[in-house]
């Protein structure tokens, strides 16, 4: 399978994941050193998000996904994606357009987020 249409299956999953809250399938995709700066500037570990689904502190209702680019540099991948998001997180209701980018990284022949970005975008 070519990298790029593999990262995006990856992509894919991670997004299934997070609209689930499978904790298992996030602690295969997020990489125990994953450092992701969060829409409120926040910094967040694997372990905080993986903390967060299973105290059930993000309810994601609905993510459509648009303007997905994807750029492979030897065992990185880079994404870039603008997600329009509703959902519940610490008890706060949010609505909005957002970038993410995310950085995969393989390490063998396993593919885990290992950094990644996201900002409001402003429409």
């Amino acid at each position: 399978m070519e990298t790029k249409q593999h990262i995006a299956d990856l992509e894919n999953r991670l997004t299934e994941a997070m609209k689930t809250g499978n904790v298992a399938a996030l602690d295969v995709l997020l990489a125990d050193t994953m450092l992701f700066t969060n829409h409120n500037g926040h910094l967040v570990t694997k372990q905080d998000e993986l903390d967060a689904h299973n105290k059930g502190n993000i309810e994601i209702f609905e993510i459509k996904i648009s303007a997905q680019l994807i750029e492979v540099y030897g065992d990185m991948g880079i994404v870039s994606v603008i997600k329009d998001i509703s959902g519940n997180y610490n008890g706060h209701t949010n609505v909005g357009v957002y970038r993410y980018t995310r950085v995969w990284q393989q390490t063998g022949d396993n593919w885990q987020v290992v950094a990644g970005h996201c900002s409001k975008v402003l429409v």
